[in-house]
């Protein structure tokens, strides 16, 4: 299957995936598929499955996370989301919103942790990341 160096470069700047090398994003990259969602749309619907359920990385536009119809986090370009219930497949905990157009590559739950067994460089990369986010609201807590 050929890669879309497109893809590739847009993985770069996704803050799971910074820290891999080509392979490693060009494995993701033959995974993901693009989805696009215009303004307002729902992208994420909050205690749905993640079971079945897709990662979303950020190429354009924004998007909200709410909970219970409140702003929690907003989400722009490099950012990603939904990686939470696709790992532990339970239900997702925020509902996500399109508030400009909206293009994202997306990987399945099936996907994700098949890539997570196959190759431990992406498994690090990703558990590296949600630490540090870990830490961060460990730290905002604290403050």
């Amino acid at each position: 299957m050929k890669v879309d160096p497109k893809v590739v470069a847009a993985l770069k700047n996704v803050s799971l995936f910074k820290a891999l090398d080509e392979s490693s994003l060009a494995s993701i990259a033959q995974q993901m598929k693009t989805y696009r969602f215009a303004a307002g749309a729902s992208v994420i619907d909050e205690e749905a499955s993640g079971k079945f359920g897709r990662l979303y990385s950020v190429v354009s536009g924004t998007a909200e996370a709410r909970v219970h119809d409140e702003p929690v986090a907003t989400f722009g370009p490099g950012d990603s989301f939904g990686e939470m219930s696709v790992l532990d497949g339970r239900p997702r905990s925020a509902s996500v919103v399109a508030t400009s157009d909206l293009e994202t590559l997306g990987l399945s739950s099936w996907n994700m942790r098949a890539l997570l067994r196959e190759e431990p460089e992406i498994a690090m990369s990703v558990i590296t990341e949600l630490v540090g986010r870990l830490r961060t609201s460990d730290q905002e807590l604290i403050d």
